[in-house]
């Protein structure tokens, strides 16, 4: 029996499993392309972040799980059964947590640029507010003296991490190489220190004003490996700020998702290895300045997600050039429009398996093509797979974070369904769209109604 996670597997007769539901079976019911949801990974995946934090930090920790990876309704009603909040950026985000019934406590709206409607919102649903700047910190303010509330509110940081300038990390997004340290510093998101402290004495003198917590967003630094080291440079930070305010947080945000299996060449460290850095790094850090050890939140959006989704498509026609090109076209009823992954732009690293006959023998190289008018429709590039055949189901792993939220509907193709699987058991959980839904905010100015229209003389 082949197995590709604790929920995904080959039976013995070769097909595709996802929690307890043949994936073939899927396919016939609801149709291809259709994304697969499995909430029992979902679950696995949060308890093991969870668990990997709380059992070594002596304060309480909140998992937010980013919704930018996955909006789901859904998957965040298993995220608000299991305990955790989430990362919201957006009014709609922030609307989805709160129709699942989310803890207000657990959530924290993000983002540069919020609307006024977005920190009402904010302020009315009693959420922690990760403000981004000091245009946005005086916003705040005069919306929460509009309301006569008090506005809950985080402020975000960038870190100057100078010991990483030297560092070069690569990766799909950056091929030739960057320095983790320059990327944070020309971060889009975030204050640098002495204006940190600036907004934290802004804020200190608010009234309807709640300074509680302080968010700084990993990325990159934790992908090149140096998780601790930017957690010290960060909580430094805190007893500088501590030093010359006399402030220091309730709330440490400690935002960013971590490195999963498919990254990169090397093997990630275990996510204990992960929380003994970091918790380590806030506790001797905080000791060393006799500050509180503060709540920790984290913000671990593709963790979450990722491999608790699979997509599936269906190969339609296979084309063979043996002279020009050399090459084998395989197309399937899928595209592009639903594999746009931010952090992977070449759609090279999601693994292909056969649905329908996982232990397959033999080998081809193919193109795995799109069908929409676009020659960078490739699913899956040069990929040694199985002999395929059409009627295959295909099942591309890994798909649960990202590439449904990011998707598109290029050519006025549809976007798929979603349907969550369950111990045996399968449910639509968004409905797949049609034409007239991708069509249905679309309308014709009345000047161009009342123009006649030239035809042809027959």
């Amino acid at each position: 029996m082949t197995r590709f996670g604790p929920f995904l597997k080959a039976s013995d007769t070769g097909q595709l499993e996802f929690d307890g539901v043949v994936v073939t079976d899927l396919a016939d019911r609801f149709g291809t392309p259709c994304f697969v949801l499995s909430e029992n990974t979902i679950r696995a995946n949060f308890r093991r972040i969870r668990d990997a934090f709380q059992n070594v930090y002596p304060a309480e920790v909140i998992v937010c799980a980013g919704m930018k990876g996955n909006w789901g309704l859904a998957a965040r009603r298993v995220m608000v059964e299991e305990g955790g909040g989430g990362d919201a950026f957006g009014l709609g985000e922030l609307t989805v947590a709160m129709l699942a019934g989310s803890d207000p406590r657990k959530i924290v709206m993000n983002g540069a640029n919020k609307s006024r409607e977005t920190i009402e919102a904010a302020i009315d649903m009693g959420v922690l507010n990760q403000v981004d700047n000091i245009d946005e910190l005086r916003l705040v303010g005069e919306v929460a003296a509009d309301l006569g509330r008090t506005a809950r509110i985080s402020l975000r940081i960038r870190l100057p991490l100078s010991k990483l300038a030297e560092v070069n990390y690569v990766d799909a997004r950056y091929p030739e190489g960057i320095s983790p340290s320059y990327w944070k510093r020309t971060f889009k998101f975030g204050l640098e220190p002495e204006t940190y402290v600036k907004a934290v004495e802004i804020a200190k003198t608010m009234p309807g004003v709640s300074l509680e917590g302080m968010h700084y967003h990993g990325g990159i630094p934790r992908r090149a490996g140096f998780y601790r080291e930017e957690t010290e440079d960060m909580v430094e930070q805190i007893a500088m700020i501590k030093e010359k305010t006399g402030w220091s947080p309730e709330y440490l945000n400690v935002g960013g998702g971590f490195v999963t299996e498919r990254y990169g060449a090397d093997m990630p460290p275990p996510m204990e290895d992960y929380a003994h850095g970091i918790c380590d790094a806030i506790v001797a850090t905080c000791k060393k300045h006799g500050m509180p050890v503060p709540v920790l939140m984290l913000e671990p959006g593709r963790y979450c997600w990722e491999s608790a989704g699979i997509w599936i498509t269906r190969v339609d026609a296979r084309k063979e050039d043996h002279t020009l090109a050399n090459k084998t076209w395989v197309y399937v009823d899928g595209n592009t429009n639903e594999m746009r992954d931010p952090f992977d732009p070449r759609c090279s690293v999601h693994h292909v398996v056969v649905a329908n006959d996982v232990n397959r023998k033999g080998a081809e190289v193919v193109d795995v093509c799109g069908q929409t008018c676009n020659a960078g429709d490739i699913l899956a590039k040069h990929r040694e797979l199985p002999p395929l055949r059409i009627g295959d189901t295909l099942a591309f792993l890994d798909m649960g974070a990202y590439n449904e939220s990011f998707a598109n509907q290029s050519n006025v193709i549809p976007r798929s369904a979603t349907v969550m699987v369950s111990n045996g058991r399968a449910s639509v959980v968004r409905r797949r769209e049609t034409v007239a839904d991708v069509l249905s905010r679309e309308s014709v100015p009345t000047w161009l109604m009342a123009r006649p229209i030239a035809r042809a003389a027959e």
